[in-house]
């Protein structure tokens, strides 16, 4: 009997096992048909991403960046973009009367509010080495003005060249854009620079300077249907001396030669009193000249927030039939950036720009603030050339408000004096060998 029990639980252990072996079994089977369907999913997924990716290289794309709400269009290839850019300044001036021209013609007082630009335009690259900028500028006063249109090759690795109607290089402040002015206008050292002109400009750029070479030429007709032509010849090198992260030495010198026809001998120096809206307190009047030459240096020095900077230009001018003419400009400025923002150095262009907010209003600060002075002198006098021009000098004090990336509001006190060789005549029947005048402006900018 006990033996027959005994069969019988054997039996009955020998169908349990058999039966957990066959679950087992069937366990396992499953469990690899469940991880090889998810290898073929894994599979699938991964071809999916390729084929998503290389449909994304295959569509124009569109770019947009913290610094311009522009945004910027892509090709599918990667080689070409296009990028929309504008400059929008409005102006307030509040002047004292003055005495302008020359021939020192009277110029009351006034209060003006005034768009001093409105410039839009585009800018980009193609087929990944050329580079390519038109601007027009709408002034609401003068016709549309075309400001850039050209060309640059950059497939060479330290230099570039230019080609097309553009600006050329000549000292620091003038070289640099009207959207990084730490005033609203520059200095009387910008009388001396060329205007936009269609030409070439080559450009080196080595560890820590760079060197610019250029050709230009103005020709067309003036009024009387006379063929007119300018040759114009620049040069500017400047260099880092010194660039360790936190002292910052620049240094600069210009030089530009201008060669003119017969019909374009015409010349003159003016300087207005670091502001547009005013005439002009110095001015030699037109002579006739055959050529220009014009030489600048520059310097720079930088400190964390702290900014220095001065020019000095000297120009000469071969009167036909008379004396050459000789006179020269200089300015000495400072920014200090309250907030601790510094401007930025673009050591390949030799140029600053202006600073970027930390705390911008629309994050919840105040935006970066800033304080600058500058002292601005022109000596347009030469009396053994027969050039009694008048010689003045600016005090600028200047506090600029950054409340975005792209939005600026500046404000300016000029007090500005001017001494002359020759009297003139003023409203009360005086003779005055001098004046002065106080100028208060602002400014609102918008640029991207």
């Amino acid at each position: 009997m006990a033996k027959a029990n005994v069969s019988r639980i054997s039996i009955v252990a020998l169908a349990v096992s058999a039966s957990l072996l066959c679950f087992s079994a069937n366990a396992a089977a499953s469990e690899k048909e469940r991880i090889t369907e998810l290898e073929e999913r894994l599979d699938m997924l991964e071809v999916e991403l390729i084929e998503a990716k290389d449909a994304a290289s295959q569509v124009d794309r569109v770019k947009f960046s913290k610094s311009s709400p522009s945004p910027e269009l892509i090709s599918k290839d990667g080689r070409s973009t296009l990028e929309f850019k504008a400059r929008i300044q409005t102006d307030f001036v509040s002047a004292d009367e003055m005495y302008t021209g020359s021939k020192r013609e009277y110029e009351d007082s006034f209060n003006e509010a005034s768009i001093r630009r409105i410039r839009f335009g585009l800018e980009g690259y193609f087929s990944n080495v050329w580079e390519y900028e038109l601007e027009f500028d709408f002034d609401g006063v003068s016709e549309v003005e075309v400001k850039d249109a050209n060309i640059a090759y950059k497939g060479w690795d330290n230099s570039q060249l230019t080609l097309g109607f553009q600006k050329f290089a000549f000292g620091l402040e003038a070289t640099g854009s009207s959207a990084h002015l730490a005033f609203l206008e520059r200095a009387a050292t910008d009388t001396f620079s060329p205007d936009r002109a269609l030409g070439a400009q080559w450009r080196y750029v080595g560890n820590n300077y760079n060197v610019t070479l250029g050709y230009g030429v103005n020709a067309g007709f003036d009024d009387d249907d006379l063929n007119f032509k300018q040759d114009i010849f620049n040069g500017r090198i400047t260099s880092a001396v010194i660039d360790n992260g936190e002292h910052l030495l620049h240094l600069g010198a210009s030089a530009l030669f201008i060669n003119n026809n017969e019909a374009i001998e015409e010349t003159r120096y003016r300087a207005r009193p670091n502001t547009k809206a005013s005439g002009r307190t110095i001015d030699t009047g037109k002579f006739d000249a055959e050529s220009l030459q014009h030489f600048g240096a520059e310097i720079a020095y930088q400190y964390s927030n702290v900014l220095l900077q001065a020019e000095y230009v000297t120009g000469m001018a071969d009167q036909v039939d008379e004396p050459e003419v000789t006179v020269d400009a200089y300015y000495l400025q400072a920014i200090y950036t309250l907030t601790g923002e510094a401007w930025k150095y673009k050591g390949k262009s030799g140029k600053f720009k202006t600073v970027k907010p930390d705390n911008a209003i629309s994050a919840g600060g105040y935006g970066a603030w800033e304080l600058a002075v500058r002292v601005d002198q022109a000596n347009f006098d030469d009396v053994e050339a027969g050039i009694y021009g008048g010689k003045k000098t600016d005090y600028v004090l200047g506090v600029n408000w950054y409340l975005e990336n792209n939005l600026k509001a500046q404000f300016n006190y000029v007090h500005t004096t001017a001494d002359y060789k020759k009297p003139y005549e003023d409203i009360n029947g005086d003779m005055m060998y001098d004046q002065d005048a106080n100028i208060f402006q602002a400014r609102l900018q918008f640029a991207f």
